[in-house]
């Protein structure tokens, strides 16, 4: 797992290039950690549901702040048990909703109007309802649901061996960093062991032939220079590579006009 801090930059065979940057969930990166390349689009490691999620979270954070993170982790379970151990981390803003790095380049997108994507397919595509199916089926088997019993077990031992895995903060950071870094690295791979490796590798090759159809959709306006952003988990970075260099087939993807919320055709 590389849970490194320097953005990884794939190049499309066909022309153009997309920067994988490594964000952590709900935790607001340091100033010097953002993009500084000049992009042309996002694409958003989610469904185009995402945006009236992150409103709606929004208006709750404006009529009681905190209001998101105290509802997730009274809802307990492994993300009730990440976003607490979260808070704990010192010298970072954390356990932020809507989740900060991911929106603050969305509205940045909306400044610029720069297009939008999404790699995950939306809940009218029947192939997709069926791997989400799959995905349901996989999580309620005896086995998985006898795991859950023993996720504060796992969790301790997924820490630890992240914890071997973190890399340095960038100089002048916060050490905290390391510790976010980690612990949400643990999170992720806990949400994986939920499913099954061959689920999870289709939807990780879904999501690279949506990417390639989103940077595809860039070069008809910019070119082979075109630049898609793509702010996913750290931890998720590496699996999405090796499924970028395997060149899957380009899905056709349609953008979000970002200060209009219309689609283009």
């Amino acid at each position: 797992m590389n849970l490194d801090w320097d953005d990884i930059h794939w190049s499309d065979p066909e022309g153009g290039t997309i920067v994988l940057h490594g964000v952590l969930p709900t935790v607001v990166l340091p100033l010097s950690m953002r993009p500084r390349i000049k992009w042309h689009g996002l694409c958003l490691m989610a469904n185009a549901d995402e945006i009236e999620i992150w409103k709606q979270e929004e208006k709750a954070e404006s009529q009681d702040s905190g209001i998101n993170l105290d509802s997730a982790i009274l809802n307990g379970g492994l993300d009730g048990m990440f976003l607490e151990t979260i808070t704990y981390v010192e010298d970072l803003q954390v356990g932020r909703f809507p989740d900060p790095e991911p929106r603050r380049l969305h509205r940045n997108a909306e400044t610029h109007n720069r297009p939008v994507y999404f790699a995950e397919p939306d809940l009218d595509d029947e192939s997709w309802m069926e791997h989400l199916e799959d995905e349901a089926k996989a999580m309620t088997k005896p086995r998985k649901l006898l795991q859950i019993v023993f996720t504060g077990r796992t969790w301790r031992k997924r820490m630890k061996r992240m914890s071997k895995l973190v890399v340095q903060q960038p100089i002048r950071e916060p050490d905290g960093l390391q510790a976010a870094s980690a612990l949400c690295a643990a999170w992720w791979a806990m949400n994986q062991d939920r499913s099954s490796v061959k689920l999870n590798t289709s939807r990780d090759l879904r999501f690279a032939s949506r990417l390639r159809g989103a940077l595809a959709d860039l070069r008809r306006e910019i070119g082979n220079d075109a630049i898609l952003l793509v702010p996913i988990q750290q931890a998720w970075r590496e699996d999405m590579v090796k499924m970028l260099e395997t060149h899957p087939d380009i899905e056709e993807v349609s953008s979000l006009n970002a200060s209009s919320g219309k689609e283009e055709e």
